[in-house]
This record gives C-alpha cells, sequence and structure tokens, in this order.
C-alpha cells in the first residue's frame, strides 16, 4: 500500500512538471519583446572597452579561486559597471571577495550594477535567488542608491533596482538588451537579459550571463535595436555538452530547456556556433561556468584563435578601431 501510494505521489510529481513544462515553452514561444522595433539611436559609441571576470569557474593563477558563477568588472571609457555577482561560496568571504580583494575590485568604484537572471549563480547564492535579492558577499557592501537593472521583480535594501522591460541604455555606448524568456523543465521559466557594448570602429560586444535565451535570437535582438555589426559574443552559451564525468552536471541537468532524457548534445552545440560563425565576430570568449571541457575545445576548433575561454584576472581589451 505506502509503495503504490510513493508511485503515485511520483507520477503526481512528474505529470506536474511536464504540464509546467509545456505550458512554459508555449507561453515561451509567444513571447512579444517589448521595443525590438525602436532603434537605439541614442547609444553612442565607446573608445575603449576592459572586460575582467571577477569570478569564473576558471582562473588566470593558483593565487585566485574559480567557482561555477560569473561576475564580470567592465569598464566602458568612464562606465564601470558589474554584471552578475557570482554563486557566492566561500565561509568567512565569498569567491568575489576573494578574488576582488586580489585584484584591486571595490563595490566603491562602480557606476552600476547589471543582473542576467535571476539564478544562483549570478545573484550570489541559493538564498539571494530564494529572497528575489543580489549579494557580492558576506563583507563587500554595496554603495547606497546604486543604479541595478535586473530582468524580473527583485528588491535589495540599498540598491537603486530598475526592473527592465525592453532596450534601455545606461551609459554612453552601452546598453541593457529586452529580457528573454526561456522555458527550464527543472527550474522552470527564466527571464534573462543581454548587455551590448558599442566600441566605436570595431562593433557591438555582447555579453551574456548563462545564455538560457537561444543566442541566435539574443543576437537578433542585439542586431534589431542596435544597427551595428556584432564583434565580440563573451560569456555563458550553457552548453555542458558530455558532462557526464566533469563538474558540470548540475548545470546539464537543472539549467536544461529540454526533456530530461534529451540532455544537451553536441548538435546543439554547433547551432549555436552556427549562429554566433553567420556574424563573423573577431572574438568569441566563453564562460567556462557552463561549458564542458568538450564545449571548449569544440570552440577552439570552430573559432582558431579568435576564441579563448574567459578566466580569473585575465581581462579582455577592446579599443576603438
Amino acid at each position: 500500500m505506502r509503495a503504490r501510494l510513493g508511485l503515485a505521489a511520483v507520477a503526481s510529481l512528474a505529470a506536474a512538471l511536464s504540464g509546467r513544462y509545456v505550458a512554459g515553452r508555449e507561453e515561451a514561444s509567444r513571447q512579444v519583446v517589448a521595443g525590438l522595433g525602436k532603434k537605439l539611436t541614442n547609444l553612442g559609441a565607446v573608445d575603449s572597452l576592459a572586460i575582467m571576470p571577477v569570478v569564473e569557474r576558471l582562473t588566470r593563477e593558483p593565487g585566485l579561486r574559480g567557482e561555477p558563477g560569473v561576475s564580470y568588472l567592465i569598464k566602458a571609457d568612464d562606465l564601470t559597471l558589474l554584471f552578475d555577482c557570482g554563486l557566492g561560496l566561500g565561509r568567512d568571504e565569498s569567491t568575489f571577495e576573494a578574488n576582488a580583494r586580489a585584484l584591486g575590485v571595490t563595490a566603491e568604484g562602480l557606476d552600476c550594477l547589471v543582473i542576467s537572471h535571476l539564478h544562483a549563480d549570478h545573484v550570489g547564492g541559493p538564498r539571494s535567488q530564494l529572497r528575489h535579492t543580489f549579494s557580492l558577499g558576506h563583507e563587500q557592501a554595496l554603495p547606497s542608491s546604486l543604479p541595478v537593472y535586473v530582468p524580473t521583480q527583485m528588491a535589495h535594501p540599498r540598491a537603486d533596482v530598475c526592473v527592465v522591460d525592453e532596450a534601455r541604455v545606461i551609459g554612453p555606448g552601452v546598453a541593457v538588451l529586452p529580457p528573454l524568456e526561456r522555458m527550464l523543465f527543472w527550474l522552470g521559466p527564466v527571464a534573462e537579459q543581454a548587455l551590448v557594448v558599442n566600441v566605436r570602429g570595431q562593433g557591438l560586444v555582447l555579453v551574456t550571463g548563462c545564455g538560457h535565451p537561444e543566442i541566435e535570437r539574443t543576437l537578433a535582438a542585439a542586431e534589431q535595436i542596435v544597427d551595428v555589426p556584432v564583434h565580440a559574443v563573451i560569456g555563458g552559451l550553457h552548453l555542458p555538452v558530455h558532462a557526464m564525468g566533469t563538474p558540470l552536471v548540475p548545470q546539464a541537468v537543472l539549467g536544461s530547456p529540454k526533456w530530461p532524457w534529451q540532455p544537451i548534445n553536441e548538435a546543439d552545440a554547433r547551432s549555436v556556433i552556427d549562429s554566433i560563425r553567420e556574424r563573423g565576430p573577431a572574438l568569441v570568449a566563453l564562460s567556462g561556468h557552463d561549458s564542458t571541457p568538450w564545449t571548449i575545445a569544440a570552440f577552439d576548433q570552430a573559432f582558431g584563435e579568435r576564441h579563448q575561454a574567459l578566466k580569473v584576472g585575465q581581462e579582455i581589451v577592446i579599443r576603438a578601431a
């Protein structure tokens, strides 16, 4: 009797998850993205862009800490912003805090913060995700009234939180794209926004967090909103291909937009590579926080010297042509 009740509960849960997944996929496919018909004619351009990972899985040197999260310090001319907050691992100090101290990064030097999406590895940990907020760690407090651009309803006791619902210029040459929706089987719906920087004479640099929305949709949105060619694609693209035997099994299972019996595979990676290669970017810098060694090798083969894996402390600099 008890076994039958257990099987019935499992069957009921599976049916509920499947129903939610099907409904969520249909809703995401019907998403009408605000502002795609309007060009950002006031975007402008920057002469210098520097992107330095403060949190990533891979590190430049042994003294820095790696974790499966993302946080990038971005300097676009006179604008300094932080893109995401990492996963927040560490008992006494978070990975962000440890690496920030080693790299000379402080929250006081920020002009704004951009959150790509409300997942633990981008908002500072599971507690922040559950509370719909964000954190840099135990001691690293955000400056009072710091502008923070988020893709869904979030709150913070000190920051000035702005929920983005369409493309928005946040500084000269720098903008956030409209959040795009994707349905994940286990985690449910997610809205994710990307950042774009227009480097004078070079083109658009697209910065992504996890890349849950299809990269083709993100690239198309960027090109439609900003009539400038794509120069670089930097960040996560959520391609944990052949994850068994690697630390990326949670990303492969929990973050998958497919049915549980259909893992993210080589064909998915090739589709992403083809979408990027069509734009002919000069640089592709892939995040290791949601990319397996197989994926990084596939990007190495596809893009050659134009590809690099992102590492904590290894700065990418792009200057005006």
